[in-house]
């Protein structure tokens, strides 16, 4: 039977608040390959916006008003794709989102006409034939049945998954006795049970394949059922870790959407937590799996800032030496400190770095002001004699503010949800403190990940008995046993300080760090031989 599968992307929740954005349709059938199709982006009105929710979602750009289609246009297409039934059979994802859009395209269209989609809602479907299953949505059921789809919301990526899912529900449904348009129709009519949040969710991987992992330091990859690597992840002990997204408390879970996908795990034993850290970035960084965010980066440059921190380049100069940094903003909060210690207006742009938020969501200039004047009464003597540099008071007063919201066992928190432009001078001298701290640690950050790049590391992790062995040179690191060989890691000549270099080093020294929390050895040796005494680690990781 040919079935029409449709997918809509819209600006609003419903047809009263937003407009169609995007549509995408093609024709399937339960035992053979789907055809036809195809998705187009709609113009919408004059005068209407995309919210910005919407196009980070979708990835809608104004560039994609040029190839859009009349929705009028969009419609008699979709309507042709099965020309020969009426009503015609149209299997939606989650109907009660796209059939307003589609109610009312019909009704502004063809307004003679009835209604001409007998839709069913594939959500629904699998609600009666997998009500444990942790989540539903179309990304989460595709994944579930082995089918990959994209993080970015786009219609013919939808409609795909759409006919694919609708495929694989048509074999489970026939085990049921379902066979026929008109049986699904009176399935779905009787009364079933209203799903709720399952105490124990259903998920594809067997238990035991998580409850028989090494109680190891490694790194994990969770796979779709068609091999697809799903997220790469760290672990202490590889079993109690993995266990833990799968029964762990309400809430606590690691995004159900892509636990409902994960159908088995892949591991690599390492000699100890921090090793498993950094196998995890590269591993990350090499496959690109679609749950990690927290290691992928749209900027994949190191910076480096002049000595007044008002300006960055990707490349080092002997005017712009300060680096590496993750962003060119990364110390512009110390270059407005600067400036208003030496008595500069505040201006917009001093203002938008010295907060630490951008221009469109600054603080006027009074309310600034008032709250500049706030944080200079709590810490003024920290910047020193009026009659320094104020690059060096400024540096002075970061300092101690670092050391002040380090201190802070229970910061206060602000209301700062999204569009919340309310602001008062508690609040400004809030984020002037919290701007100021994590500029100067990036500041301190920059020497240390400079003496990194080529050194040599001995470590006891908290707890064990082998004391391991790490040499970077270039920012590439090798690893052994104190007492085994050590093997020096090759490098290109000249590597330069990438974006990889800087995050391999940033992780290590975040390593170094727990290891040195928690009771564990950490030996540094720099540069011909010279070794940072242990007792010194504590306060140097303390302002990095």
């Amino acid at each position: 039977m040919d079935v029409l599968v449709v997918d809509c992307q819209a600006t609003g929740a419903s047809p009263a608040f937003g407009h169609v954005l995007e549509v995408g349709w093609g024709v399937v059938r339960g035992d053979s390959g789907p055809r036809g199709f195809e998705a187009h982006w709609i113009a919408l009105p004059e005068g209407h916006t995309v919210p910005g929710q919407v196009r980070k979602l979708t990835g809608w750009e104004p560039a994609a008003a040029a190839d859009a289609i009349a929705g009028d246009e969009a419609w008699r297409r979709l309507r042709a794709a099965v020309a020969e039934a009426e009503p015609i059979p149209t299997a939606i994802h989650y109907a009660r989102f796209e059939l307003p859009f589609l109610r009312e395209w019909s009704a502004r269209f063809e307004p003679d006409m009835a209604f001409p989609l007998d839709a069913v809602c594939l959500h629904a479907i699998a609600n009666r034939l997998y009500p444990g299953l942790p989540r539903l949505s179309l990304r989460a059921l595709a994944g579930y049945l082995g089918h990959s789809v994209a993080l970015q919301r786009r219609a013919l990526g939808h409609v795909e998954a759409t006919a694919f899912v609708w495929q694989r529900l048509c074999s489970d449904l026939a085990a049921l006795g379902i066979a026929t348009w008109e049986d699904l129709h009176g399935w779905l009519r009787q009364r079933g049970p209203v799903r709720a949040r399952p105490k124990k969710p259903t998920y594809p991987i067997d238990g035991q394949r998580f409850r028989s992992l090494p109680d190891q330091p490694g790194v994990y990859r969770f796979l779709r059922r068609n091999g697809d690597l799903l997220y790469v992840g760290k672990a202490a002990s590889l079993k109690k870790r993995v266990t833990s997204h799968f029964i762990g408390r309400s809430g606590k879970l690691l995004a159900p959407e892509m636990l409902t996908q994960v159908s088995d795990i892949a591991v690599t034993e390492t000699a100890s937590a921090l090793e498993a850290a950094l196998l995890e970035n590269e591993t990350i960084k090499a496959l690109n799996p679609p749950y990690n965010v927290q290691l992928t980066v749209g900027d994949t440059r190191v910076w480096y800032s002049n000595a007044a921190f008002d300006a960055a380049a990707a490349t080092p100069s002997d005017d712009q030496a300060i680096g590496p940094l993750s962003s060119e903003y990364a110390l512009r909060p110390l270059g407005a400190l600067s400036a208003l210690l030496a008595g500069a207006p505040p201006e917009l742009a001093v203002r938008a770095h010295a907060v630490g938020v951008s221009a469109l969501w600054t603080p006027d200039e009074p309310v600034f002001t008032a709250g500049w004047s706030e944080l200079m009464a709590r810490h003024a003597p920290a910047t020193g004699l009026p009659a320094d540099p104020p690059r060096t008071r400024a540096l002075r007063l970061a300092q101690h503010l670092l050391a002040v919201v380090a201190a802070q066992k229970d910061p206060p928190r602000d209301d700062e949800e999204e569009g919340d432009h309310t602001w008062d001078p508690a609040r400004v001298a809030r984020h002037l403190e919290r701007a100021a701290a994590q500029a100067y640690r990036a500041y301190r950050r920059t020497r240390w990940l400079k003496l990194l790049v080529d050194a040599e590391v001995i470590y006891r992790e908290p707890a064990a008995t082998r004391t391991r062995r790490l040499r970077i040179r270039t920012g590439q690191v090798s690893a052994a046993d104190l007492d085994e060989p050590l093997e020096v890691p090759a490098a290109p000549a000249g590597a330069p300080f990438d974006r990889a270099c800087y995050d391999r080093l940033r992780i290590l020294t975040t390593e170094l760090k727990r290891i040195t929390r928690d009771g564990g050895d950490v030996v540094v040796r720099l540069q011909a031989g010279r070794a940072l005494p242990p007792r010194l680690l504590p306060g140097v990781f303390a302002v990095i």
